[in-house]
């Protein structure tokens, strides 16, 4: 909770700051600093949370019906989006936000994407089983967890491989 004010602070008070004035190198440097940490904090589902569950209920309400790709696709279940939901927010501090879709069976997905060889993409089912595949290079990584609140700890460290651009 006071991280998260403090943060709100930050950020509400460098979107009022006018361009940095400074002079040294050292200043230069910590401006610099700081317009990146923002924008990376701007990035996350901590504190982008407005984006990335927004883009979560607008994938849920466009694909909530039967046939919503029209080639027969299964509805996306509201089980399967709040389990969505509930992953997000369980997700740590600084966590970049994935990208939203959903599948022909009715699962949702949580896409994280740096370059076709560097992704993850994560299944969330109805029943509450994550299913994943990642691409690291060539190397291959897939398998399915169960969901119970908390980030599988070896789907934690797939996210956190899938560096941000």
């Amino acid at each position: 909770m006071i991280v998260e004010i403090a943060a709100s602070a930050v950020i509400s008070a460098s979107a009022l700051a006018l361009p940095s004035r400074a002079q040294s190198s050292t200043a230069q440097y910590i401006s610099q600093q700081t317009d990146n940490s923002l924008n990376h904090l701007h990035n996350t589902v901590v504190f982008g949370t407005s984006k990335t569950f927004e883009e979560l209920r607008m994938t849920y309400e466009e694909c909530r019906t039967e046939n919503w790709d029209g080639y027969g696709a299964l509805s996306v279940s509201k089980e399967a989006y709040l389990l969505a939901e509930q992953f997000l927010k369980s997700l740590p501090l600084g966590t970049k936000a994935p990208s939203m879709g959903a599948e022909p069976d009715g699962h949702l997905t949580l896409e994280w994407y740096q370059s076709p060889r560097r992704t993850l993409s994560l299944s969330v089912s109805p029943d509450g089983t994550l299913h994943y595949a990642a691409l690291f290079g060539s190397s291959r990584v897939y398998g399915s967890e169960p969901f119970v609140g908390k980030v599988p700890e070896n789907i934690m460290a797939l996210i956190k491989r899938v560096p941000s651009v």
